[in-house]
């Protein structure tokens, strides 16, 4: 489990719209003007669909974020707006608040099963512990119709842990995202742990479709499962390290941190991959100190199943092949972050490599 996300509403034309995922209303704006057409006669003009046909309910903002991170580090948020008409063009961009600082990058994706937009975003937090509240925008242009809506995310970001006084750049930050991957492949990741049915059922699924997982289990889980992990091990998949005790590492010192990580799984492959618990501090200069100092680099991911939170598998692969208000979608050189564990995520996991492979797609090669 990692943090928790959260998504605010807003208000729309009076009336107050309830919102996808959990959080309240928060003074969102939702605004419509029709532009008018540079050469078209009134008979032309009375065709273009209004508001009101263009949409089926009122535009609304969502942002999900982290609860928590380091002061003075970066944590990725998803911008997302409600009920987007099909053939919509949408432009979505995000400001922070208190001295923090917000970055929209990369495009926008839709969801067409949602009837969402969304686009990911990085709050630069100050060095000072408090809390950051992110304000994000989409303008919504279908045919000759604009509208526009605006509002907070229902809960701020904490900066609540030891601080990182450098910045991360924007150049680190997607080597993290990508674990380092320098391929096209998409890598499947594993976190935590999971029973001996679950774990042998996705190392069989794996096998068949000769393709490499990358495996950050916990220290403390391959220390009670010593023939299973070595099971992982002898069948030609990576190992990461993913601590020995599953904390978050934001929120320790040095000392501990290195205690952690000693204490992890050993890791295989080059680079030797760390995956901070909770994705807490991953975008820390602070945190990529104390891993270099261990011979490791950081490793966070680019697509979340959420498959911890008990998705169906439909659910999953909806979200590795169009992104929602959680997660980006799967792209080229992109990580998937699965976990042992996960309800479905053994019996699914066919169908996540086939959703993979259906978006023309290449998996990381176990041989």
């Amino acid at each position: 489990m990692r943090h928790s996300w959260v998504v605010a509403t807003v208000a729309a034309g009076g009336l107050l719209v309830a919102g996808t995922g959990i959080g309240v209303a928060e003074g969102g704006t939702v605004a419509a003007h029709q532009v008018a057409a540079k050469v078209a006669a009134p008979q032309t003009t009375a065709k273009v669909a209004t508001p009101q046909t263009t949409a089926k309910g009122a535009l609304r903002i969502g942002v999900s974020a982290p609860q928590y991170d380091s002061p003075g580090g970066t944590v990725p948020i998803i911008v997302t707006v409600y009920e987007v008409p099909k053939s919509s063009k949408v432009s979505i961009s995000a400001t922070g608040a208190g001295g923090s600082t917000v970055t929209c990058t990369g495009s926008v994706w839709q969801n067409p099963v949602r009837r969402t937009a969304s686009r990911t975003c990085y709050l630069q937090l100050p060095n000072a512990k408090g809390s950051y509240a992110v304000r994000g925008k989409a303008v919504v242009t279908t045919g000759s119709v604009v509208r526009t809506a605006s509002g907070k995310g229902a809960r701020p970001v904490a900066a609540d842990g030891v601080a990182s006084p450098k910045p991360m750049t924007a150049a680190t930050i997607r080597q993290i995202e990508r674990c380092g991957n320098p391929t096209s492949d998409v890598w499947l990741t594993f976190d935590d742990g999971g029973s001996k049915t679950q774990v042998t059922s996705i190392l069989a699924t794996l096998k068949r479709n000769n393709v490499k997982g990358h495996f950050f289990f916990r220290g403390d889980w391959a220390r009670k499962n010593p023939a299973l992990f070595k099971k992982i091990k002898a069948a030609g998949h990576v190992i990461g390290n993913h601590t020995s005790s599953h904390p978050a590492l934001s929120r320790m010192g040095k000392t501990n941190v290195v205690k952690q990580i000693t204490a992890g799984t050993a890791a295989t492959g080059t680079p030797k991959l760390l995956r901070p618990p909770f994705g807490a501090g991953a975008f820390t200069t602070r945190l990529q100190s104390h891993a270099k100092g261990q011979g490791y680099q950081l490793c966070r991911w680019t697509t979340d199943t959420y498959d911890w939170d008990g998705p169906s598998t439909a659910l999953m692969t909806e979200r590795i092949r169009y992104g929602d208000h959680r997660s980006a979608p799967i792209s080229a050189g992109g990580v998937i972050l699965m976990h042992g564990h996960g309800k479905n995520t053994a019996s699914g996991l066919q169908k996540i490599i086939n959703t993979v492979r259906a978006k023309k797609l290449k998996l990381q090669p176990l041989k």
